[in-house]
């Protein structure tokens, strides 16, 4: 067997965004390739027929990333087919062309002197359209583009948040709901230019929508609305700052929306399922989510680039992927009100869907693999059997050694058990001593499982044990499991040190001198935690981290909404606490050599945060380096530029090779 290199993550395709014909004969997704040489990626959609469980490259220019029906042979496309479609700095342009999956050339549909993020068909020939505006230039055509061209060098800030992540800065910007004809060419707007769409669902000529109508500070809360083409009028289901709203779809003669009140356990309470009856008018929640799952969730991996749906509704039938335990499932919500499993996933996770009639074709990440697409079949009991259909990574990895997640659970000081998993360095031999590495996931509210980690498997063909486990605060344990507000760097960082020594009892063959972490995100705020309370690593790699709560409040995009739910305070009603939950705190007490990774467009865990750590570090002697990357956001490791993702494995590999 080969091992597998920090190059091969060039090398992985991944698959995702199943979207099935209107008449269930085919379905069309998008597969992507890393393009080392230009240092980018390449979409091509595939086609698949249904029926026959095959499928197909079906584009080859490496500009398609996606698609919709525009009828049951045809696919309208959103892409830049030529220099022409090609828009200027100022004035944005979306193109669509038709393609038949007959075959022939792809021919142009329409385009709109707009930035469309999502399109929807309504009828024949009326679409409904997410667009991305600014406030400040609300009419494209009347825009003075000498004076646009001088603003790009300069940004007015005037409401909170200013930047986001893989956005640029973001004050002022909605992405509003729109209605575009064909025919006539008119494109109306249907919302508020200060109203933020979030969700959008179609049936029978209907547009249902969540978001947010906001001013000066972004709200976690939204509205749902539902605008009927036909009479154009609007019906307001939800009212504004009552309730934070997740998936919606139309189900029939209902609409089914995820919504919670966020009044027991914060921003981050689990959703409960509400019904809104289209005949009578009436909405009312029909399922209390009291169990130990997570819906419209699936598990962290750095081996599936392309999202698609989490949840659809066919037939009446509501259906979601359900994380629970580590594990990501698919489940129906009919008319009997009652959540039920519809596909089994023995290891691994679905990461994303579609359905129709009794035929599901998914993503999915079976257990120790990166991502593929297969089906499976609906009926009275879970589908257990799913058959796969693409092949698109056996050829990197048939004679490479995929080290096997074993589960290693335990019971924590506190009684609370903690899933875990470790994976056995490449040539593995129980009579010698291996240094090993700890992984922290992002979130906190994210899972670990046993689908393919491209980093956790290069690490154990470099010769180290890998372990990993979902201490307190992840996601798909309960709502007591998963809340950490006001208690970061406690029972959190109890469990990891827990989990730790119990691997090391387990794994006599680790020597526990020669021990390595890093972590992402929440991952990364734990490296910097773990670098001020302990000395038994003997390396650390802090990626895209927090450190101080107090200056993140106002600098991440999302701290004004994240960071008061899960500190319990702000700068004004209790620093100190802020200050007790900040690694910047203990970092004085800090000896292990460390690494920091950030990425300078990162606005989730901005640069100032890792910025902060290494000044600390170098203030107090602490062996540190600090690896910058331009153009790169917080997805960094998950879906940076191909030669970035590269470069940042080799500085963590050469970290941990020259300190462990």
């Amino acid at each position: 067997m080969n091992k597998i290199l920090i190059e091969d993550i060039t090398k992985i395709k991944c698959a995702g965004g199943v979207v099935i014909s209107p008449d269930g004969k085919h379905a069309v997704f998008t597969v992507n390739e890393p393009d080392v040489k230009k240092n980018s990626y390449k979409y091509n959609l595939w086609l698949m027929d249904v029926k026959k469980g095959k499928a197909s490259q079906f584009t080859f220019q490496g500009k398609d990333r996606s698609a919709i029906w525009d009828d049951s042979e045809t696919l309208l496309i959103p892409t830049v087919r030529s220099e022409a479609d090609t828009p200027d700095k100022i004035h944005k342009k979306s193109c669509f062309y038709r393609l038949s999956i007959k075959g022939g050339e792809a021919c142009k549909a329409f385009e709109v002197n707009e930035n469309v993020m999502q399109i929807f068909k309504v009828s024949d020939g009326l679409y409904a359209m997410t667009i991305l505006r600014d406030r400040n230039w609300l009419d494209p055509d009347q825009v003075d583009k000498e004076l646009c061209e001088e603003e790009l060098d300069y940004h007015v800030i005037d409401e909170l948040p200013l930047w986001g992540n893989g956005r640029g800065f973001v004050s002022g910007k909605r992405t509003g709901l729109f209605l575009y004809n064909e025919t006539t060419e008119e494109l109306k707007q249907l919302t508020d230019p200060y109203f933020d769409v979030r969700t959008v669902s179609v049936q029978d000529g209907k547009i249902a929508y969540t978001g947010a109508c906001w001013h000066d500070i972004i709200t976690r809360c939204a509205e749902l609305n539902i605008y009927d083409t036909k009479t154009g009028e609007t019906v307001q289901v939800v009212a504004p700052e009552q309730m934070k709203i997740g998936p919606m779809a139309f189900a029939g003669d209902s609409v089914i929306y995820l919504a919670s009140d966020m009044k027991k356990w914060g921003s981050g309470q689990l959703s409960d399922i509400y019904r809104y009856d289209l005949a009578s008018g009436k909405s009312e929640m029909v399922w209390k989510n009291d169990i130990e799952m997570s819906l419209g969730s699936n598990i962290t991996t750095d081996t599936a680039m392309i999202g698609g749906k989490t949840y659809v509704a066919r037939d009446g039938i509501f259906y979601i992927t359900g994380l629970s335990h580590a594990k990501a499932e698919i489940y129906s919500f009919g008319k009997d009100d009652q959540l039920k499993k519809a596909v089994n996933m023995p290891g691994g996770g679905i990461v994303s869907f579609d359905v129709y009639g009794d035929t599901v074709v998914m993503t999915a990440q079976p257990e120790n693999a990166a991502t593929d697409i297969f089906t499976a079949t609906l009926g009275e009991k879970p589908a257990d059997e799913l058959k796969q259909v693409t092949h698109i990574n056996d050829e990197l990895f048939k004679d490479k050694y995929i080290a096997k997640a074993e589960y290693i659970p335990f019971t924590d000081s506190d009684g609370v058990q903690i899933d875990g998993w470790i994976l056995k360095p490449f040539g593995y031999d129980p009579e010698k001593k291996y240094p090993a590495v700890l992984e922290v996931h992002g979130g906190p509210r994210m899972a670990y499982g046993t689908g393919m980690m491209h980093e956790m498997q290069a690490l154990a063909s470099a010769g180290y044990f890998v372990f990993f486990c979902n201490p307190r605060g992840g996601e798909s344990y309960g709502e007591a499991f998963a809340d950490l507000r006001g208690k970061y760097g406690t029972v959190d960082f109890q469990d990891l040190m827990e989990f730790t020594d119990h691997v090391l009892k387990l794994f006599p063959q680790i020597d526990p001198a020669r021990l390595a972490e890093t972590g992402g995100s929440y991952g990364g705020f734990m490296s910097n935690w773990i670098v001020g309370h302990t000395d038994r690593f003997a390396a650390i790699a802090s990626q895209r981290s927090i450190a101080n709560w107090i200056n993140d409040w106002g600098d991440s995009e999302i701290g004004v909404t994240f960071d008061a739910n899960e500190t319990g305070a702000d700068p004004w009603t209790d620093m100190e606490k802020m200050w007790q939950q900040s690694p910047y705190k203990y970092a004085n007490n800090a000896k292990t050599p460390i690494l920091f990774i950030h990425s300078l467009q990162d606005y989730n865990c901005t640069i100032n945060q890792g910025v902060e750590m290494f000044a600390a570090m170098k203030y107090f002697n602490v062996p540190s380096r600090m690896c910058l990357f331009e153009g790169e956001n917080h997805s960094l490791s998950r879906s940076g530029k191909p030669k970035h993702r590269v470069r940042r494995l080799k500085e963590i590999f050469g970290w941990f090779e020259k300190y462990v």
